[in-house]
């Protein structure tokens, strides 16, 4: 029964990094940026922070289940299982949320959904969010004429640069906030 739970919380976390590389390796991010020319994605740091969580939970779960005298109990590998998620995300996030500015034309790349593009026109509004926290989180929702919607945060590589095009690009109007 544990060994079924182990896998149970191992099982999705492998097969969805398994998919993030697979797509990871078909987004191109180009190395010289310019105003005209960027993508935003997250920081490796993110990465970094993701893996950590992951082989943390996997050890501390795997060391208490077969390195203990007493079996955990439940609440253990829910706790340690949300941990490996969190993990897992984040890893799946960085590697494949991306957001590429090509002149005009704007592609947004993420984790389980296929990538699709939108300009600068086709933006119906920009929406500049601060949260009143230490830190002033700062983040920028996006919705298109299509109906799709997309978010984008300053602790993004490239945030400003993309922040500096909505401002130029797109009519005072749409734009709330700024």
């Amino acid at each position: 029964m544990i060994a079924g739970m182990m896998l149970l919380a191992i099982l999705p976390s492998g097969i969805a990094l398994i998919f993030s590389v697979m797509q990871n390796q078909t987004i191109e991010v180009s190395k010289t940026m310019t105003n005209k020319n960027f993508t935003v994605a997250l920081p490796n740091m993110v990465l970094i922070v993701g893996a950590m969580a992951v082989f943390t939970a996997l050890a501390v779960m795997l060391g208490f289940t077969f390195l203990s005298d007493e079996k955990p109990l439940l609440i253990f590998y829910v706790v340690f299982g949300a941990l490996l998620w969190l993990g897992t995300y984040l890893i799946v996030k960085t590697l494949t949320f991306k957001v590429m500015v090509r002149d005009n034309l704007i592609t947004v790349y993420s984790a389980f959904r296929r990538p699709y593009s939108f300009t600068f026109s086709e933006i119906a509004s920009a929406v500049r969010q601060v949260k009143d926290n230490q830190v002033k989180s700062e983040r920028i929702v996006i919705k298109t004429t299509t109906n799709r919607k997309l978010i984008v945060e300053r602790t993004e590589i490239s945030y400003r640069k993309f922040v500096a095009r909505i401002l130029s690009e797109v009519p005072q109007e749409r734009l709330v906030g700024f």
